[in-house]
């Protein structure tokens, strides 16, 4: 069951780059990001997603890597 739900969450990841990739080789609109500190030159929608997406990536993974590291106790195996 654990290499089903391995092999499922790999082929999601890989939908989602070829998602990514199609969307960017299709989509040649661009736009400025212009945040309070922050103003990006024109850049294409795709990009601005995908870094968007990685930043979300990296900020989560690091805060559960913060969070793991205040644990107390062990988890508890699931019952698959």
């Amino acid at each position: 069951m654990r290499l089903l739900k391995r092999l499922a969450a790999l082929i999601w990841a890989g939908a989602l780059l070829v998602i990514g990739c199609v969307l960017y080789l299709v989509n040649p609109d661009t736009v400025t990001v212009d945040l309070v500190w922050l103003k990006v030159p024109e850049t294409s929608l795709s990009v601005v997603l995908f870094v968007t997406f990685f930043i979300g990536v990296i900020t989560g993974n690091t805060m559960f890597f913060i969070a793991s590291l205040f644990r107390t106790t062990r988890p508890q195996p699931l019952n698959d």
